[in-house]
């Protein structure tokens, strides 16, 4: 096991550790991201780059941007934004560590040596054949149950809150 491949699994492997241990749900979404696009990578230096290539576009950039898309479209509620040490001395760790790890990637060149049999494995060619061919029904029940997700994502977050009770006949009151 090469080097590379042992600090993307790490950082993986940190990514979804944040992903399910943190309350805020804006960095369990960037905890996420970031162990899909380790996984990507990971897939990448082991010979499958149109698998990486599809983890970062489907997960990392549909799912990842919807949900942030559905975060801020929702009401607000109360977060403590207050900057501490401990707060700072976290990110510049996890900062130094990705720096160190991406350092260590170009540097070390490739990590595995190309494999002529699992070139062809993923052709991009035969999987859009498979996609638009074989499982066309099934590509395409996807797209639409994606985006009703979306569309319903969007309708809950904008809904109007139900106004108290006592407030409205005091709206009726004041008008002349």
């Amino acid at each position: 096991m090469s080097a590379v491949t042992l600090i993307l699994m790490v950082i993986a492997l940190l990514g979804a550790l944040v992903a399910v241990s943190v309350r805020d749900i804006v960095h369990a979404i960037f905890g996420l991201a970031g162990a899909l696009l380790a996984l990507a990578a990971l897939f990448t230096t082991l010979g499958s780059p149109l698998v990486g290539a599809m983890e970062v576009l489907i997960y990392v950039g549909g799912i990842s941007v919807a949900m942030i898309f559905a975060v801020m479209l929702s009401p607000h509620v109360g977060r403590d934004l207050r900057e501490t040490p401990a707060r700072r001395l976290g990110a510049a760790l996890i900062a130094s560590l990705l720096f160190a790890g991406a350092a260590l990637a170009v540097l070390s060149g490739p990590a595995v040596p190309d494999t002529p049999e699992a070139a062809g494995a993923f052709d991009p060619a035969l999987v859009g054949h498979a996609l638009l061919g074989d499982w066309l029904l099934a590509f395409e029940v996807l797209s639409v149950v994606l985006l009703l997700a979306i569309m319903g994502a969007v309708i809950i977050a904008t809904r109007e809150p139900p106004a108290p009770a006592d407030a409205a006949p005091a709206a009726e009151e004041a008008r002349p």
